[in-house]
């Protein structure tokens, strides 16, 4: 048996995800589940980053150039699959600004040691997310977490370099609860 065959079968049977990059598309992947397939076609219920179906794709075999399985994008994939409900839920967070031209500085105390919200920080056009585990007059240091909830370590960074904050967004509710499950699993 050919072993593309092979994989759809056991993804079909077994119900398992797979991440499958075609030909006609470099840039991206489709994640999901195999529904069905013959000779010719394979039918996939994909899903999104966020752990929602977003419907059916159906493309030819021969256009799949590769298939990752049971890999740790697969794993925590299926762990937001499971969660999608709680991580659609969005923590209170109030931003208590006063017309002060130190919002930056009282935003980040704001964020201090706070483990239930992760932040995105902007600096010079590029985003940093992670907790807020110290902040002083001029500095703050940042415990960065990947996209799929890795411990990244710490950076230190100047609070005038800031340029802004995403704070508790759909993708840092992500890293978080992914960050949460790599802990108690000790993954």
């Amino acid at each position: 048996m050919d072993l593309t065959i092979k994989l759809l079968t056991k993804s079909k049977e077994d119900k398992s995800f797979l991440s499958i990059w075609t030909y006609n598309d470099d840039e991206k992947f489709w994640f999901g589940k195999i529904l069905d397939f013959n000779d010719e076609l394979v039918i996939i219920q994909h899903y999104t980053k966020y752990g929602k179906k977003d419907g059916i794709i159906v493309t030819k075999i021969s256009e799949i150039i590769s298939i990752d399985l049971e890999d740790d994008y697969s794993k925590a994939m299926s762990y937001i699959i499971e969660n999608s409900e709680e991580l659609a839920n969005e923590t209170e967070f109030n931003f208590n600004y006063f017309d002060n031209g130190n919002w930056k500085t009282i935003l980040l105390n704001q964020l201090n040691n706070r483990k239930d919200i992760i932040t995105s920080i902007e600096i010079n056009d590029d985003y940093f997310s992670g907790f807020i585990i110290e902040v002083d007059s001029e500095s703050f240091i940042i415990k960065c977490i990947g996209s799929l909830g890795e411990d990244e370590g710490n950076a230190l960074y100047k609070i005038e370099d800031l340029t802004g904050f995403k704070i508790n967004d759909i993708d840092n509710r992500k890293r978080l609860m992914l960050f949460n499950w790599r802990k108690k699993d000790c993954r």
